[in-house]
C-alpha cells in the first residue's frame, strides 16, 4: 500500500521500486527525517527493492539526512538531485545517463562549398562544422537545425543522418556520442546570431577545406568521406500504432 505524508508522497513503479515525491511546502529537518523513516519502513513492509528520492534545489539541506540512511547519488540536474536506496542485496539500479549527445552539420551549397565556423574561444585557426549540444528532450534533427541557425544565421532543413562517432571518456566521466547530419540550406547569407560563441562562419570549397592542414584531421576526414553521401533518413512513425510522439527514428530507405 502506498503511503502519503505531508511532505513526501509515494508512487510504486513497474520494477518493484518506490518513488518518493517531495512536496513544495516547507518543513523542518526533524519532520523530514520522521517522514523519510516512515517511507523506508513502509517500502520494506511492502517488500520493495529500491527507493528513489528526488530532492529539489530549494530543499537541498535534506540531502545529508538521506545519505545518512545509505541513500546514494544517482543523477543530478541543475534544479534537483536524485538518490537511490537499495533495500535488498544485489538490487538492480537502472543506469545513470552514460552519454552526452552532440550533433554536427554538413551543408553543401550549389558551388560545392561546405559551411564551417570558427569558435571565439578557440586558440587555433581551425574551422569546424557548425553544431553543438543536443538539449534535454530535444530531437537530434531539431537540435542541429537550431545550432546551425544560431552559429551561422543559415536556415536549414534536416535531410539525412550521415554518421555517428563516440568518444570515451569525454567530460565529467561520461562518454560522448556525436551525430553527423546532412542539412539543406534554405538561404545562403551568413549572419551569425551567437556572436559571443562564434568568431567567424564561411562557405569554403570542399577540396580547400580538406587540404587545409590548419583544420583538424578528423574534421577534414569527415567532410571528405561524407560530403557526397546520403545516409539514413527520418522515418515517419505517426502511422505506427502505439508509437511514442517522442520517438525519433532513422532508417536506410
Amino acid at each position: 500500500m502506498t503511503l502519503s505524508t505531508p511532505y513526501l508522497t509515494t508512487e510504486f513503479d513497474d520494477f518493484n521500486g518506490v518513488i518518493l515525491h517531495c512536496q513544495p511546502n516547507q518543513i523542518c529537518a526533524a519532520e523530514f527525517e520522521i517522514e523519510l523513516n516512515l517511507h523506508i519502513q513502509n517500502a520494506i513492509k511492502e517488500n520493495k527493492q529500491l527507493v528513489w528520492l528526488t530532492i529539489p534545489h530549494a530543499q537541498a539541506r535534506y540531502i545529508p539526512l538521506a545519505t545518512e540512511r545509505n541513500f546514494e547519488f544517482h543523477n543530478c540536474l541543475k534544479d534537483e538531485v536524485t538518490l537511490t536506496l537499495s533495500l535488498k542485496e544485489n538490487t538492480y539500479v537502472p543506469f545513470i545517463p552514460t552519454y552526452t549527445i552532440g550533433a554536427g552539420a554538413i551543408l553543401i551549397n550549389e558551388k560545392k562549398e561546405v559551411l564551417v565556423i570558427r569558435e571565439r574561444a578557440s586558440t587555433s585557426p581551425a574551422y569546424k562544422l557548425p553544431g553543438g549540444h543536443v538539449e534535454l528532450t530535444e530531437k537530434i534533427s531539431d537540435a542541429i537545425v537550431r545550432e546551425v541557425f544560431e552559429e551561422t544565421g543559415i536556415k536549414a532543413k534536416f535531410s539525412h543522418l550521415l554518421g555517428i562517432t563516440t568518444k570515451h571518456p569525454y567530460r565529467f566521466g561520461k562518454s560522448n556520442m556525436y551525430f553527423i547530419c546532412k542539412l539543406d540550406a534554405l538561404n545562403h547569407t551568413i549572419n551569425i546570431q551567437d556572436t559571443d560563441e562564434i568568431l567567424d562562419a564561411k562557405w569554403i570549397k570542399v577540396e580547400d577545406y580538406i587540404k587545409d592542414k590548419n583544420n583538424h584531421h578528423f574534421n577534414r576526414q569527415m567532410v571528405e568521406a561524407l560530403h557526397d553521401k546520403q545516409g539514413l533518413a527520418l522515418f515517419d512513425t505517426s502511422n505506427i500504432q502505439a508509437a511514442s510522439p517522442k520517438l525519433e527514428t532513422f532508417f536506410c530507405l
